[in-house]
């Protein structure tokens, strides 16, 4: 493995934000639905949409 293929922090931060938004988009998600709350379950579809995104957009 050479040094050029090692992740830089800066990789590492926007994958650990990535997955802390999906992480937090699961429990949001499951209370809207259980509490039948639309604001809630919409939070929780975009935190995940952005999870989604950085994702998508940011891939070293």
């Amino acid at each position: 493995m050479s040094r050029n293929s090692a992740r830089t922090p800066a990789d590492r931060r926007m994958r650990r934000m990535s997955l802390s938004l999906a992480a937090t988009a699961l429990p949001v998600s499951v209370l809207g639905v259980a509490y039948d709350s639309l604001w809630l379950l919409g939070a929780g579809a975009w935190l995940l949409i952005a999870a989604v995104l950085i994702e998508l957009v940011y891939r070293p």
